[in-house]
Order: structure tokens, then sequence, then C-alpha cells
């Protein structure tokens, strides 16, 4: 079975009952439902959730959620990939046989279906081997970042960078937070709470926003708007 997860704790503080709040005139989840759907990729969505609001919002769109998650992995501090494990191993425990977990953000809205079918096709050319991870060139060289530092000034994080001409530096990248796909037998096998090595699927940057603060749902929401606009 290939299973997509797509956690949504009710928990959240910066923006409450974030992957549910309106957005562009539906609950925010929608579109990461809709996105998992319509990559045909799937034989099951489900999204991992404690709150039983939730659990009967995506019943009401037309999705089933099989188990609600153990509250120990409800609070803020709970690794994803534990998430992740639990799920399958839940699945496994009624008699399902999960081949390859791809865990979509509740928080995605920019991307769609053909994007997750690109990645899962590049997931595959690998044989597997590493999971694949969305992520976003970083607009500007890390190398010339600042902080804010004693008496409210700018410091440099890499001071002896600084003269650097952008054309001398590496480009970077960034987590998207959209996706990742894993093999569910890695995934069981491991212990490790964050994977270091990973295939890259690099998202456009006008796919892209982490959406943490209302000002980050403000700009998804620019983008989302824009993006109808020009395609």
């Amino acid at each position: 079975m290939k299973l997509a997860i797509i956690p949504a704790r009710s928990g959240s503080t910066r923006i409450k009952d974030k992957n549910i709040i309106n957005f562009c005139g539906k609950p925010l989840i929608t579109y990461s439902l809709q996105t998992a759907s319509e990559s045909g990729i799937f034989d099951k969505i489900h999204v991992s959730t404690d709150s039983k609001k939730y659990q009967k919002l995506v019943n009401e769109l037309g999705y089933k959620t099989d188990f609600l998650r153990d509250p120990l992995l409800a609070i803020n501090s709970a690794p994803i990939t534990d998430i992740l494990r639990w799920v399958v191993k839940k699945y496994q425990s009624m008699g399902e046989d999960v081949s390859d977990v791809c865990m979509i953000l509740s928080t995605a809205p920019l991307i769609d279906g053909n994007d997750i079918k690109s990645a899962y096709k590049l997931f595959l050319e690998h044989d597997k081997k590493y999971p694949v991870l969305s992520v976003a060139s970083f607009t500007s060289p890390i190398e010339r970042g600042f902080k804010i530092g004693e008496k409210n000034l700018l410091e440099p994080i890499f001071p002896e960078m600084l003269s650097k001409h952008s054309q001398e530096l590496s480009k970077t990248y960034h987590d998207a937070g959209a996706f990742f796909i894993i093999d569910a037998e890695q995934l069981i096998n491991d212990t490790i709470k964050v994977y270091k090595k990973y295939l890259p699927y690099v998202l456009p940057r006008h796919k892209v926003v982490d959406i943490d603060e209302p000002e980050d749902l403000k700009m998804a929401e620019v983008l989302y708007i824009g993006n109808k606009k020009i395609t």
C-alpha cells in the first residue's frame, strides 16, 4: 500500500487551528488532501490528527481518517519521524502492508499533484534508496546573513564571507515545508529522529511558504492568488 500521511495536530499556538483555518475560501488542509488525491499515487490518504473536530471535518471533505493520533505524539516536540512510524505500525497492526510513505504537510496549499508525481518518479529512479525532500533555494546567499545582537545592532553570521562576490558562493537550499517521501521499510527499521541524506526535489520559490506565523499565511494567500492568475 502506498500511503499518504497528512499531519494535522490541533495544538498550534501561533495561528489557532492553523490546519483548518480558512484559506482562500476553504479549510487549509483541503489543498493538501486534493494534492494527494490528484497525484493518483496513493492507495490510502490518512490525516494524522489528535482532534475529533479535525477528523469530522476531514470526513465531511470526503476523506476517511481511520484512527486518531496517540496523544503522546500530539505535543509540539514530537519528532515527525516518530509520528510517521507510529502511523505505519498502526496500519500494519490492522493487517495493511505499507510499501511507500509520503508525508504532505497540511500547510502546503501551493503544490499540486504533479509535484508529488514528479518527486515519486525521482524516488523510484533511485530505487527508493534515499528519502526525497522538497526544497527551495534561498533568495539570497546564506553567507550574507545577519543576526540582531547586542544593542540591537546587526552582526554578520559569516563575517569572513561578506567580501565575497555572489558568484563565488554556492547555491543553497532549505526545507520547503511541503512533502517528504520514504520507503516504509527504511522508515520502520531506522530509529533516527532526523535524516541527513535526501534526494532533493526543488520547488520554485513561488510554490513555497512555510506557514508558521500570520504573516506567512498572508504571503501564501498572495502567492496562491497570483499563481492562479498566471496559470
